[in-house]
């Protein structure tokens, strides 16, 4: 116990709200902050992280549709934020889906929440079932420490079901201004890389480099094979350095200089877009883990 406070919750806290009004309505979130780092959990998406700040800076990228709870088409409906699950059935655009797939769209139901001066523990399920189909349960757990600069989710895929699953995963981080910003560069132990357009590959030499935005200048992605996991966007103007590690290697870089669609995504993923989305499988009554973190370094 500390003597300096009476509270638990001066040094760290985890906060449900309901939304009442505006686009948001309805939607129910979790604001977390531990000293650090705060940022705002999707309860009604997935548990996803809608919003991360480092002392107070943005981090994150949020879309011109920013929190928007109702149906809607997936350009109109789409927040970004700092991390968006897409899966489990398709990434990308894949025919008699929705657009990165429905499990954004699945309520967690929240198991545990806990806040005291050690951290900030959230445990959640997530469900994606169907009638006379798939039965996969996501257990999802977010931690961060008091005062620390890293969070980390952590995903067990359990499938439930009597049957063998097929399944996808990508984690879609979103980087937005200020780290996000001309001169800021990005690093990673790649083995391969490769666009997915031609577009993409007009623009290949720039692909690790951010540069100013332009008015409705057209997006690129490529894809990353990495050795160890982890790609970092560095903003040595700001002295910052936002690194996503994961338990997956493959990385796809979603790069967009569009003037108001200024952002930097960097998607650990279980497989690639579009006619390389090989699905994994899941056998029936097994469970797979899947981890990302998400931290900010001050470089010297």
């Amino acid at each position: 116990m500390n003597p300096r406070i009476g509270n638990e919750a001066q040094k760290c806290s985890a906060t449900r709200v309901l939304v009442t009004e505006g686009r948001g309505k309805g939607a129910r979130l979790v604001y977390v902050a531990n000293g650090k780092l705060n940022f705002v959990l999707a309860e009604s998406n997935a548990l996803d992280i809608l919003r991360l700040w480092h002392e107070g800076m943005n981090v994150g990228f949020v879309s011109k549709n920013g929190l928007y709870a109702m149906p809607d088409d997936f350009l109109h409906s789409f927040p970004a934020g700092m991390l968006y699950t897409c899966g489990l059935d398709a990434i990308g655009n894949v025919e008699g889906h929705p657009p990165h797939g429905r499990i954004h769209s699945v309520p967690a139901e929240i198991r545990e929440l806990k806040a005291d001066e050690e951290g900030v523990r959230i445990v959640a399920e997530i469900r994606d079932t169907a009638l006379f189909g798939e039965n996969i349960v996501i257990t999802r757990t977010i931690e961060t420490k008091a005062d620390s600069a890293e969070l980390k989710l952590t995903d067990r895929l359990e499938n439930r079901a009597f049957r063998d699953e097929k399944y996808c995963l990508l984690y879609h981080v979103n980087v937005g201004w200020p780290l996000v910003d001309t001169g800021a560069v990005l690093k990673g132990n790649f083995i391969e890389s490769r666009p997915r357009t031609p577009w993409a590959e007009h623009e290949k030499a720039k692909m690790l480099v951010v540069e100013p935005p332009v008015d409705n200048f057209e997006e690129a992605c490529y894809f990353h094979r990495t050795r160890d996991g982890v790609m970092s966007l560095v903003n040595r103007k700001l002295g910052l350095k936002f690194s996503v590690r994961s338990s997956l290697r493959k990385f796809v870089e979603w790069k967009s200089r569009a003037s108001g669609d200024y952002v930097i995504g960097l998607e650990p993923c279980t497989c690639w877009l579009d006619g390389d989305m090989k699905m994994s499988v899941l056998k029936h009554g097994r469970s797979v883990t899947h981890s990302v973190n998400l931290s900010v370094e001050k470089m010297k």
